[in-house]
């Protein structure tokens, strides 16, 4: 009678583990899906700055370039990237581009256009405001 006793304690034990193994699984997977999407939230909005340091400096270098080589520049803006022939930076999937266009950058490193340039981020807007001749721009965000 005694064994039966044993064995029904460690029967009702192990099942008691199984349960209490679930429980544990559930709340750690609903921790992780929980902290996941916050940290999609961080890695996003560091690709979005990260993309626009890459933008400002890709901009800089082709009036460099421009300059150095002694020849136009394009540097060509479009939905998915922005490119000036040598450089190419991708434009993440969370940032759009207002419209395409190319902007020049003559042999003395300035363009020839007072565009503006923007990006809507979220509910955001990224303005670069050209100025003619000197190709220098003011960024500001609304």
């Amino acid at each position: 009678m005694k064994k039966i006793q044993t064995n029904l304690v460690r029967s009702i034990l192990k099942a008691y583990t199984l349960v209490e193994s679930l429980v544990v699984l559930f709340v750690v997977s609903f921790l992780t899906i929980l902290l996941s999407s916050s940290v999609h939230q961080i890695v996003d909005a560091t690709k979005e700055q990260l993309f626009f340091l890459e933008f400002e400096h890709l901009y800089k270098s082709s009036q460099k370039l421009s300059v150095v080589s002694q020849q136009a520049v394009t540097l060509e803006l479009t939905t998915h990237q922005i490119s000036n022939g040598y450089e190419t930076v991708l434009v993440p999937s969370s940032i759009e581009l207002d419209k395409e266009r190319r902007i020049l950058f003559d042999r003395n490193g300035g363009n020839s256009s007072l565009e503006k340039i923007e990006f809507s981020v979220g509910n955001k807007t990224i303005r670069y405001q050209l100025y003619l001749g000197s190709g220098n721009y003011k960024k500001t965000e609304k």
